[in-house]
């Protein structure tokens, strides 16, 4: 009898340590490290209410919402813990048991305030979002969502696609195995890296790490590239890897990318500002900020190339877009008029959802944000999302049924597009030798600048985004060569598929 009751204590003691780390690393949302540990405590006492709440707000917060948390939930619906019936909530939507989700929250609605670490605000509005998932699921559109395999994916967090408009290049960030030189975080994540990946035979190769100056030993994550795939923003983190900026980079003429450069205080704040992408003309800038002055949260903004060639002052996209909840991952499809971004408002359906908004024709005011839906949208983070030019295939972070262990990129055959966009290949000669100019294209019909794109420096190769009904006009320039202008008939009409080849010559 005394030694089962010395041994009871001791094992007490022990529960009572592994209680206490446990909880230092879930107050500092070091989840990776909270799980295991109340994994321990629940080994040697089962029926421990805050190691089994822990376990699983610690499993929720990991992305790692499986059937097998059932049996956990219905065992501790009843806890008194704050918080719990909340979180519990959030589980059941994340496992499509939606029903069960509204009753929970019926319930930690009733509680008393003071019991409730929520608002009602709060409450209300994952209710909306549970409804709003509920809804979206029983009305799939027409989409064809496939993993982009190994190729791309690894067992870590891959995201931020961002896909040269001809789609055979990918760069995109990553947190697998070898990236920054395998130095990793306070919560033990190897810190992003950008990675590259080329199509050869219509089949991605294996990507690589993009090596440096892009790369660094804090965080780098690739966010957008100009549609002639020779300028990169990224966002780059500083040495307390928790505040970032926005640095553009450009393609070398040794085919190299330049070391990246802070881009100016128009876009870049105190606040922070993780995500951008440049226009067709490569005029117009949207990024996304949490700076004061706007509706909450994340915003989108617009910041406009003046003719001087100075940004004129960052401009709100305006309650059409942005929520008082997050906004974010801003992509403008080469049509001039489409955003996508993700956000945590409107009707989301759990967490960021893909939205889309078209540009009025004068070019001021965007129209209502509208849910791309379901399957594209799910009850998780659906991010980054991006447009082929011709509206048929979207590229996408996410985490769904098919991964490999984490959030991976998907490609989409959306079905929904209706967008005649194409992309046309080319090369440049100067003076018999591949190299850099600028074109600027112009719309035949009313002259006015349709996009503005540069020769790759080392190959001279380049890419137009066309209207095949439309005629063009395309200007090439270079410092110390003889202007070309070159026309461009309606490549629906066109005969031959040929690329465009450009000669220029010294003044």
């Amino acid at each position: 009898m005394h030694s089962s009751l010395q041994c009871y204590r001791a094992q007490g003691k022990e529960i009572t340590l592994i209680l206490k780390e446990a909880q230092l690393n879930f107050d500092t949302e070091d989840y990776a490290h909270a799980w295991p540990l109340y994994r321990k405590v629940l080994k040697l006492d089962p029926k421990n209410e805050k190691a089994g709440v822990n376990a699983a707000i610690s499993l929720f917060k990991l992305n790692f919402v499986t059937d097998s948390m059932v049996l956990l939930v219905q065992n501790l619906t009843s806890s008194q813990l704050p918080d719990a019936k909340y979180y519990f909530a959030k589980i059941e939507h994340q496992l499509r048991h939606f029903d069960e989700a509204i009753a929970l929250l019926e319930k930690y609605g009733k509680d008393s305030p003071k019991k409730r670490l929520h608002t009602a605000e709060e409450v209300a509005y994952l209710t909306e979002v549970v409804k709003n998932a509920k809804l979206f699921i029983t009305s799939p559109h027409r989409s064809v969502i496939k993993n982009m395999g190994p190729e791309i994916n690894s067992s870590a967090p891959d995201y931020v696609p961002v896909i040269v408009p001809d789609e055979n290049t990918i760069y995109f960030t990553s947190r697998r195995e070898g990236s920054s030189n395998n130095v990793k975080d306070a919560a033990g994540h190897y810190h992003e890296d950008i990675y590259v990946s080329t199509k050869e035979d219509d089949k991605w190769k294996k990507a690589s790490n993009i090596g440096p100056p892009l790369n660094t030993e804090t965080n780098d994550a690739c966010v957008s590239v100009s549609p002639d795939g020779q300028s990169m923003i990224i966002y780059r983190t500083a040495a307390d890897l928790v505040t970032g900026d926005l640095y553009l980079t450009r393609m070398a003429a040794d085919g190299k990318w330049e070391t990246p450069v802070k881009m100016g205080r128009e876009i870049n704040s105190q606040f922070i500002e993780t995500s951008a992408c440049f226009t067709s003309d490569t005029g117009i800038i949207y990024f996304s900020t949490n700076r004061p002055g706007g509706y909450g949260g994340k915003d989108i903004y617009r910041l406009k190339r003046l003719p001087n060639g100075k940004w004129a002052m960052p401009y709100n996209l305006g309650p059409n877009v942005n929520t008082k909840y997050d906004e974010d991952a801003p992509y403008m499809h080469p049509d001039g008029t489409t955003l996508y971004f993700s956000s945590k408002g409107h009707n989301t359906m759990g967490e960021y959802d893909v939205f889309k908004s078209t540009l009025d024709e004068i070019g001021n005011q965007f129209s209502k944000a509208e849910n791309l839906g379901y399957p594209i949208n799910n009850v998780g983070n659906d991010i980054f999302f991006i447009m082929s030019v011709d509206g048929q295939r979207g590229y996408y972070s996410s985490i769904k049924e098919e991964t490999f262990g984490d959030n991976d990129i998907y490609e989409v055959d959306t079905r929904f597009g209706d967008n005649d966009l194409k992309v046309k290949h080319g090369i440049v000669f100067k003076n018999g030798v591949p190299g850099r100019v600028k074109i600027t294209l112009l719309d035949n019909e009313g002259n006015s600048v349709n996009g503005m794109y540069f020769s790759n420096p080392k190959t001279g190769k380049f890419i137009l985004v066309l209207n095949p009904l439309k005629s063009y006009k395309a200007i090439v320039e270079s410092e110390g060569y003889i202007t070309s202008v070159l026309e461009i008939e309606p490549l629906a009409f066109s005969k031959e598929d040929k690329d465009l080849e450009i000669k220029l010559e010294k003044k």
